[in-house]
């Protein structure tokens, strides 16, 4: 402090006392608009409105309806780390607010990694820059990954304080994707399943890439519960299931639909 000359001294006194002449009004300025929300929260309430914010993960991948012929064993699954971030909004009917409607904007990952033993499995590799189509044996690694923004639309039921159940449709919308892998360990018959035989092995490969291929639009249903930890605290779970394939209608070269499957568990805040 001895260290400080009188131009100093002066200006931290300035600042000082501006500090303490605004410090009230700001502090009651901020307590006024807290408690202003809290009665907006409240009135909101009252009327059956509920609004909540929700942060989890999706662990599922997309699946084929039962295992098809060509697929002999699944060797590897690897769900990855799936966040999503959703907000929703729910009004709640009658005076004992039992059922309500709810709608919600999500945020969403969908990724999967998939290894499996194929055998006459119809695909499309790139070899030596060209695309080659045929029916290939051997070993199988599939990457798919989709980011989403999801509109569920549900009906709920309220059993207490504490549970609360759902179920209903949604809409995706896909904002980014990949569909892509490899085939090594095996061969290719060209175009038919007695075409001319292109060999993998000793470590050869060659890729495959379906991204351009990939659905815009989902759409399908969900179910799901929730349970109050707190009072503004929760911890959910959705199932989701889509209805129509990942791939364009116009795509054929996977001879078999798949259909985006996924558990959602998370945690919330109820305002």
């Amino acid at each position: 402090m001895k260290h400080i000359n009188m131009k100093n001294k002066v200006t931290l006194l300035f600042i000082t006392n501006i500090l303490l002449a605004t410090g009230v009004p700001l502090t009651a300025w901020a307590q006024n608009n807290i408690g202003d929300r809290d009665a907006a929260l409240r009135q909101m309430s009252s009327k059956g409105w509920e609004l909540e914010l929700k942060a989890g993960l999706n662990v599922g991948g997309a699946t084929p309806l039962g295992l098809p012929r060509e697929i002999r064993h699944i060797s590897s699954f690897d769900p990855k780390l799936n966040g999503t971030l959703e907000g929703t909004v729910t009004k709640w009917l009658g005076k004992e607010h039992r059922w309500g409607v709810a709608a919600g904007v999500k945020i969403e990952a969908m990724r999967m990694s998939t290894g499996a033993r194929v055998k006459s499995y119809h695909t499309e590799i790139i070899q030596d820059g060209d695309r080659v189509a045929g029916y290939y044996t051997g070993y199988d690694k599939t990457n798919y990954s989709s980011t989403n923004i999801t509109i569920p639309i549900t009906a709920n039921y309220s059993f207490n304080d504490r549970w609360k159940v759902r179920a209903g449709l949604f809409v995706t919308c896909r904002l980014d994707g990949e569909f892509n892998g490899y085939v090594s360990d095996g061969y290719l018959r060209n175009g038919t399943p007695v075409g001319e035989k292109v060999t993998f092995t000793e470590g050869s490969s060659a890729n495959y890439n379906f991204d351009d291929d990939l659905r815009r639009f989902n759409w399908g249903t969900q179910i799901g519960a929730t349970w109050n930890a707190y009072r503004h605290f929760f911890l959910f779970g959705n199932l989701s299931y889509a209805f129509n394939n990942i791939f364009k209608s116009d795509f054929h070269t996977v001879t078999f639909t798949m259909h985006p499957l996924y558990l959602n568990f998370g945690f919330g805040y109820r305002f």
